[in-house]
């Protein structure tokens, strides 16, 4: 294909590296097609007007679950068909590159963005990354990977620098990167931070390490707002400036005025964006909408299904549909999710979790205790003062279900969370309401950890719903009533204080985040020092029960095959998520590392052979430069959850 690149002058092609509008590509006057990007990545939000940020608006669109409960389903399947529902929801809304997924590792879970993000844990975020790129971009959309790098808190993110070793970025906070740019996507976007004291997107390091050792050839885009210095920016290797700003059109009047920047660099940036025009263009007329509006409300809905996950059971669910069930607490009346620029507004109306029961089949009352009360767009509150009603039916009741989380506007882009707790009304109306219930099942709406310390002892039961999208209530309702199995696991350490956590131990202020905790983040530092959590990295409980048998592993050309039987000794069909981890002897190395995982279903008293491969340059650490075996022999692990260990065994490689 000829490079229209070449047809451009100087100015031009300067002009070409920052965007014409909010959402837009540079036209030239006619000269290019423009590409369309809009936000992502759990739900399209279209902005219905260009050159707007989505302050007059946006059009509704399928709202998915969050990316953790995305991760918590272990299918990457799954995540490969929102992929494609995703890119669907862009075709019918004109958009040709979605701004997703975000890959960010949870190095806090009072982190504001933690939802939008896949897990504490690189692998399993980049694997996860990979399968959604690939599904939004094999329907002829394309996909952006952000946010490039060490992103991990809102606090003074336009201005504080994240202090991280090499050896920790690459193990912990590129490796995800590493993996998700396998598939190709059009775009990598820089995040807003500075590393080591160097702006993202004037990083030339880290972004030579995205180019040269990554081997990413496409857009490297700028966060919005988040270039502060044209020149820098371009010279250091960024591609494309969003939006269009007049403060930086100033300095790109003057670099193409005066030629500063060489010819070779600008070449290379503008052939990138003209390279991405003409894609966007060719794939325009190969885009068509293979599912229907409906039928991707299907697969939100099958999302959620999958990532609940069952976190305590003292025999009380499933629930019976003839079980006098009591409901109460705010989110099962007021829809639950994160805010900013993931917030997508739902195509379909909210569906109270009663209502959802109710169709099911089951017996179910509601009587308000907390509820949500917007008092103004800064300052939510939950109310309680009908809590006392509710006790008194609670003792009438076979069950008492109470909702409770992380009410719209805790977790959100822009701000962290300040606490890891539920409010003190939530944690008072569980331990009033269960004083009174003869069973208690507590359903958890958030996209972060919670701190259940003062209340998991008073429920009989803990359901994780998480911020499951728009289908959220009708998945769990299909779970309480045992219509669908839980199969979910976490995919982050669940603390039993904030405390707890190293990063939270590390110096920060405004200017700097000491990363002194290195590769200490989640299940890396609590299971190798037997510290103990509320629930590992890993762990879900199932209406069925499964064991593990038969260890085989083999290693043969660059490659592990672990091998095992896992069988279903219950009388329940279900789903067990069996994790491979992989750790050596080292002292100053984690004991245990995912390596792989897979998902399986199995009938009541089935049994099946899995295998699981692992390649063995993936047990490598970053040392003195480069990646190294740091050991010949490694512990091979095969676990229900990081702490739970059904085999193991040792190899030599």
């Amino acid at each position: 294909m000829e490079d229209k690149s070449k047809e451009l002058t100087y100015q031009e092609k300067v002009k070409l590296l920052m965007a014409e509008t909010y959402w837009s590509s540079q036209t030239l006057n006619g000269k290019l097609a423009p590409f369309t990007v809009a936000d992502g990545p759990l739900g399209l939000r279209r902005a219905m007007e260009l050159s707007d940020g989505g302050g007059k608006g946006c059009y509704p669109s399928v709202a998915y679950p969050c990316a953790q409960t995305l991760s918590m389903t272990w299918d990457l399947s799954l995540a490969r068909e929102m992929g494609n529902c995703l890119a669907y929801d862009c075709i019918d809304l004109g958009v040709d590159i979605l701004l997703g997924p975000g890959i960010n590792i949870k190095r806090t879970p009072v982190a504001g963005r933690n939802f939008e993000y896949f897990s504490e844990d690189p692998y399993l975020s980049g694997v996860f990354a990979k399968a959604y790129v690939e599904g939004v971009q094999e329907k002829h959309v394309g996909a952006t990977v952000k946010h490039y790098c060490a992103n991990n808190l809102e606090y003074c993110r336009h201005y504080a620098s994240s202090e991280v070793s090499e050896e920790t970025l690459r193990e912990i906070y590129l490796k995800a990167f590493e993996i998700a740019v396998q598939a190709h996507p059009c775009m990598v976007m820089t995040s807003y931070n500075l590393v080591n004291g160097v702006r993202m997107s004037e990083n030339q390091h880290l972004i030579d390490i995205l180019r040269k050792d990554f081997g990413f050839d496409g857009v490297i885009v700028s966060d919005w707002e988040a270039c502060k210095d044209a020149a820098k920016s371009i010279t250091a290797g960024m591609t494309m400036i969003f939006p269009y700003n007049e403060e930086r059109g100033r300095e790109l009047d003057e670099i193409a005025r005066t030629h500063s920047i060489s010819e070779k660099l600008i070449d290379d940036a503008a052939q990138k964006i003209v390279r991405l025009s003409e894609r966007c263009q060719s794939e325009r007329a190969k885009r068509r909408t293979e599912k229907s509006v409906e039928e991707r409300i299907a697969v939100a809905e099958k999302i959620a299904e999958e990532g609940i996950v069952l976190l305590k059971n003292n025999s009380v669910l499933p629930l019976k549909k003839e079980a006098d069930v009591l409901m109460t607490g705010a989110p099962c009346k007021t829809y639950y999710a994160g805010e900013g620029s993931s917030k997508v507004v739902p195509n379909s109306g909210f569906e109270p979790l009663d209502a959802a029961y109710t169709a099911l089949g089951g017996k179910v009352r509601y009587c308000r205790s907390t509820y949500f009360e917007l008092m103004s767009p800064w300052m939510n509150r939950l109310c309680g003062s009908d809590i006392p009603v509710c006790c008194k039916m609670a003792e009438q009741a076979d069950v008492t279900i109470i909702c409770v989380g992380d009410e719209p506007g805790v977790e959100s882009e822009f701000y962290d969370r300040e606490k890891i707790t539920l409010s003190k009304v939530e944690e008072q109306a569980i331990l009033d309401i269960s004083a009174h219930a003869k069973k208690t099942v507590v359903i958890v709406y958030a996209g972060a950890p919670i701190n259940m310390t003062a209340w998991i002892n008073k429920a009989d039961a803990v359901v994780w719903g998480g911020f499951g999208g728009q289908c959220s209530a009708k998945a769990i309702a299909k779970v309480l009533l045992g219509d669908v199995n839980p199969s979910g696991r976490l995919t982050e350490t669940f603390p039993l204080h904030l405390s707890d956590i190293p990063a939270e131990q590390s110096y920060r202020d405004s200017f700097v985040i000491k990363y002194s905790e290195g590769a200490n983040i989640g299940y890396r530092y609590f299971d190798p020092y037997n510290k103990p959590v509320l629930f590992p990295f890993g762990y879900g409980l199932s209406y069925s029960e499964f064991a593990y048998s038969d260890l085989f592993i083999t290693v043969s050309g660059g490659e592990i095959l672990v091998s095992f039987s896992v069988e279903n000794i219950s009388r329940r069909d279900g789903k067990e998520v069996a994790q491979v981890y992989a750790g050596c002897a080292c002292k100053e190395y984690p004991s245990k590392e995912l390596k792989g995982f897979e998902k399986i279903s199995l009938c009541a008293s089935e049994k099946k052979r899995v295998t699981v491969r692992i390649g063995v340059d993936s047990l490598r650490h970053y040392t003195n430069g480069a990646w190294r075996h740091v050991s010949d022999e490694y512990t091979i692990y095969v676990c229900k959850s990081v702490s739970d260990v059904q085999l193991s065994s040792k190899i030599k490689i």
